[in-house]
């Protein structure tokens, strides 16, 4: 836990020292579009994997790279690299030190222009498609710090976007073997291990209907003490299985099925007992749900 917390702290304190740099130089670090719709966010359960970065949509419109880079790959939808991932479509990885990079997926096929070796901040790479694996068009935006082995939330450095909305917690479980037993106030458990398991997600700011997206972070506590809290900001590899945040938890320990968030598991002792669940969006907007709950003899 200890190497993922400073793995992530280094990688943060890099990204922070390359903005400042850039805007000693007059490039601001800012957006790879100009319409900032987030339509899907870090460590979201993808079926079998972690979300790796951010889903932006917006329409078709041009792509530009968040800071100066050097092309470190790039890979235009058609083209005969069977040995490819097809799965990100149209894409180009730029590297802004020698140990960041930046992915910009599912661009449209055939706009990314002459091949080149260097990027502006204000150059344009391509323009948001769908092509590889996209349910419509949208461009999926990744940062990567290679050194740290961690892949980093983009919306931890990212100019914030307006966000007023709290995340939404609809009901709170305790699983029982194979049983998802609803939590409310004079809930009797049993002691021992139990995981506690919410139905919980953020909210899209420029929709009325519901689209749910993952929150950043969500904690629990018992009798006013934090025994537990997953945060999606950042992911790494480790046993061959990617990782979310310094509890290195895997998918299968994070997301229940029916994108029910497994919150943590808890030793539970005789006695009554008040739980407190906080779910966070990095806007700072909080949802909590509190019940008080007995633990039998």
């Amino acid at each position: 836990m200890a190497r993922r917390s400073r793995a992530r702290r280094r990688a943060l304190a890099a990204l922070t020292a390359l903005a400042f740099a850039c805007a000693a130089r007059a490039a601001a670090l800012d957006w790879p579009v100009a319409a900032r719709v987030i339509t899907g966010t870090f460590g979201e359960d993808r079926g079998d994997h972690f979300h790796n970065g951010i889903d932006i949509g917006g329409g078709s419109q041009p792509v530009h790279p968040v800071l100066d880079g050097e092309v470190v790959f790039r890979y235009d939808d058609g083209s005969d690299y069977t040995s490819l991932p097809r799965g990100l479509g149209s894409f180009i990885v730029l590297r802004h030190d020698p140990h960041i990079r930046t992915l910009y997926a599912h661009l449209q096929a055939g706009s990314l222009g002459p091949v080149r070796d260097r990027y502006a901040a204000n150059d344009r790479i391509g323009v948001i498609g769908e092509t590889g694996h996209a349910n419509g068009p949208h461009l999926h935006f990744a940062v990567f710090d290679e050194e740290a082995g961690s892949t980093i939330n983009p919306l931890e450095f990212l100019p914030p976007v307006p966000d007023h909305q709290a995340p939404v917690i609809r009901r709170l479980y305790a699983r029982v073997g194979d049983r998802l037993v609803p939590l409310d106030n004079g809930s009797i458990l049993k002691p021992g291990k139990t995981s506690i398991v919410a139905d919980t997600y953020d909210l899209r700011e420029d929709v009325a209907f519901r689209w749910p997206l993952a929150p950043l972070s969500a904690t629990i506590s018992l009798d006013g003490r934090e025994v537990s809290r997953i945060s999606f900001d950042s992911l790494q590899v480790e046993g061959g299985h990617m990782v979310a945040g310094a509890a290195g938890l895997t998918r299968e320990q994070v997301w229940d099925p029916g994108e029910l968030l497994i919150c943590g598991t808890l030793d539970l002792k005789p006695g009554d007992s008040a739980l407190r669940l906080s779910v966070r969006d990095l806007a700072g907007n909080e949802a909590v749900r509190a019940v008080s709950i007995t633990v039998s003899p």
